[in-house]
């Protein structure tokens, strides 16, 4: 059982966590160059980061420190979406926003794979979690680039001629997947060290995952075996 102080996601939750996410992945690529598509997008990602705490259930001092940081979090989104009404230059605010956002999807992203590892039975709403946990991790790395060629432009290649948002988001899945184009190349030490990072944990995230709802499936099925 769960302590007093774990956070899992209530159940049947994942489903609609995943469409949300989905369509956010849709989204950015298509509306992240017109003015209108950006805010649309910034009250898209408020609404979506209020889905996510809505699914996270619990009580105790981690589930308390989480509403904060989740309240926080939802402030610096709006504050975004102010900014992108107002007009104003982003750069000092993503340069705080950026690094809080990650370090807050991270942690979202364990509570997703405790929760998942604590279950008491593989079923299809936990498999759509683990599809959550795997795309949060392309996201977490594709803000990590962004933040990279933010404080150091210039980081990335980009062969298509494009430099935006949504293009390091692509390069951050290509090389989570490890199928690597080369239409987007790291030039910088950090940048390479990062992209190489990221590949090493999609590869042992994928077979760990994986294993692991394997071996929980196999022992559902043990009972009914003997």
């Amino acid at each position: 059982m769960p302590s007093s102080n774990s956070v899992p996601i209530k159940k049947g939750r994942y489903t609609s966590l995943l469409i949300c996410l989905l369509v956010t992945m849709v989204g950015l690529p298509l509306l992240e160059h017109l003015a209108i598509g950006r805010i649309l997008l910034s009250i898209w990602f408020l609404l979506t980061s209020v889905v996510f705490i809505a699914a996270l259930t619990g009580s105790g001092r981690q589930h308390r420190m989480l509403l904060v940081a989740s309240g926080i979090f939802c402030a610096l989104l709006l504050g975004n979406l102010v900014v992108e009404l107002a007009g104003w230059d982003s750069f000092g605010f993503q340069v705080v926003a950026l690094p809080y956002g990650l370090i807050f999807l991270s942690w979202l992203t364990g509570l997703i794979l405790s929760s998942i590892y604590k279950a008491d039975k593989v079923t299809p709403d936990l498999i759509s979690g683990a599809v959550i946990a795997y795309l949060l991790l392309g996201i977490c790395w594709g803000g990590i680039y962004s933040l990279i060629e933010l404080i150091q432009p210039g980081s990335f290649s980009f062969n298509h001629g494009g430099r935006d948002v949504s293009s390091l988001f692509y390069y951050s899945f290509v090389t989570l997947t490890t199928l690597g184009y080369g239409d987007i190349l790291p030039l910088t030490k950090i940048a390479r060290t990062t992209a190489y990072l990221e590949a090493v944990t999609g590869v042992m995230f994928t077979a760990i995952l994986v294993a692991g709802l394997v071996g929980s499936i196999r022992m559902d099925r043990m009972p009914a075996d003997d």
